[in-house]
């Protein structure tokens, strides 16, 4: 499969419409590794987008635009998708990632847009809203006209200072609805802070960043743990070397009610905040500094993701296991998961499987028992089947059931043998041997009763 050309678009004012138009863009044009859902809506009736690449168990969580004036975080997430979907697609690295090997082992789950409501009053002021809702957030803003500066949500308050992580002790924080700084009056109180803690809790992601501006900065501690401080300050300099960026010193007492205090202290897992682009005051960081940016943090995500699979392989338990399944490609064989050099190389067979830790297998093969670690698609319980298809069009066959298989050919408009079924997948009998194609829509007649494999 080719990638695409680039769909994001980062040299402009990049908008809650802009990024729904990208999102919807990228799912549609990446349909087998990019997805979306709402998360719900705002007070003002803007969705939390959530969108997700990649295809493996494990899962890491980047966020940005927790603040408006903050929304050059969203154009550097989106174009990290766009960016990882298309090396995925093509097949090729970056630096020394193998995007494809990597988003076969990790689910990035993105939220681009924490704060769309607040985004929008930053980006375009108080156009278009009531009359009363206008006065209201202009009296917010200290009746100042000027909203680039805006920070909180369009309620006046700090989502980034909602969450219940030293709520209590917070400093500096407003009594009242601001434009910036205000802690509200309890802890996720804002629908969007809810939003994001009921979604994090579900997807339960190894490790978190959250993404703001300005300063070139990253914080990476929050009262951890004395038995995570090594694990979380060797990732946050690795974060450093790759961006560039300085490392925040741990304090005593930290002011928390961030989302990734929260995350660090009750998951008890890495969580950042990165502060991208020179300091910019009360303002946007401007376009002008994009590029640089995202040379900067263009590994990030692949980065991180690297790291979430290492560290939920490792917690993961070997557990017993007793069936034969169908290797339908060649893959290496490894002494233990996780292990970087391979023993040998097993040939398309059916294997017993003893045992299962995380996304690999211990496997009984004709040349010994060891550990393989497939490829989507590539270890299946086929279900046996004698039957015909007719096809009414053109399909792609495939070497393995997966749209990112090794493609064989097409087979044109014709009546096929149907020997396996798996999942929406068809196994199909030609001269050439055995092909898959994807049966949705293809109606089988079966001539036998069909056995399990």
């Amino acid at each position: 499969m080719l990638a695409a050309e680039s769909i994001v678009n980062p040299h402009q004012i990049y908008s809650y419409k802009v990024m729904q138009r990208d999102m919807e863009k990228l799912a549609e044009t990446y349909p087998d590794l990019i997805s979306y859902e709402s998360l719900g809506q705002t007070k003002y009736g803007r969705h939390l987008w959530a969108i997700k690449i990649g295809r493996g168990q494990s899962v890491l969580f980047l966020n940005g635009s927790h603040h408006a004036r903050e929304w050059l975080t969203t154009p550097l997430l989106m174009k990290m998708l766009d960016t990882y979907a298309a090396a995925y697609y093509s097949n090729t690295s970056i630096s020394k990632y193998s995007v494809r090997d990597l988003l076969d082992n990790v689910s990035i789950w993105v939220v681009p847009m924490v704060n769309p409501d607040g985004v929008t009053l930053s980006q375009q002021g108080t156009a278009g809203l009531p009359q009363s809702l206008a006065k209201l957030l202009k009296k917010y803003n200290g009746n100042s006209s000027n909203f680039n500066r805006w920070k909180a949500n369009m309620e006046g308050i700090d989502l980034n200072r909602q969450y219940p992580a030293s709520w209590n002790t917070i400093r500096n924080s407003t009594s009242y609805p601001w434009y910036q700084n205000y802690k509200g009056k309890q802890p996720a109180q804002a629908k969007e802070v809810q939003m994001l803690m009921d979604f994090t809790y579900r997807i339960d992601p190894e490790v978190t960043v959250s993404y703001h501006s300005s300063g070139e900065i990253l914080f990476w501690h929050f009262n951890t743990l004395s038995k995570n401080v090594a694990r979380d300050k060797a990732m946050a300099i690795d974060l450093g070397n790759l961006t560039g960026y300085s490392l925040v010193r741990p304090e005593k007492n930290p002011s928390g009610g961030g989302y990734k205090d929260w995350f660090v202290q009750q998951f008890g897992r890495p969580g950042f905040t990165i502060e991208i682009g020179d300091y910019a005051g009360e303002g946007s960081l401007p376009l002008s500094q994009f590029n640089t940016i995202w040379n900067e943090n263009r590994e990030v995500g692949l980065y991180t993701a690297q790291r979430t699979y290492n560290l939920w392989l490792g917690k993961q338990k070997v557990q017993s296991a007793q069936q034969s399944l169908s290797l339908l490609a060649g893959t290496s064989l490894y002494s233990y998961p996780g292990a970087k050099g391979a023993l040998s190389s097993l040939s398309p067979q059916v294997l017993e499987i003893t045992a299962q830790k995380g996304d690999w297998y211990e496997v009984s093969a004709d040349i010994g028992t060891g550990w393989i670690h497939p490829a989507p698609g590539m270890l299946a319980s086929v279900e046996q089947l004698n039957g015909t298809a007719l096809l009414q069009e053109t399909v792609t066959s495939y070497q393995y059931p997966d749209p990112f298989a090794p493609i064989i050919s097409t087979v044109t408009p014709q009546n096929v043998q149907v020997t396996g079924r798996w999942e929406k997948w068809l196994r199909i009998h030609t001269e050439s041997g055995d092909q898959w194609i994807d049966g949705h829509n293809i109606e089988v007649q079966e001539g036998t009763a069909p056995a399990t494999q």
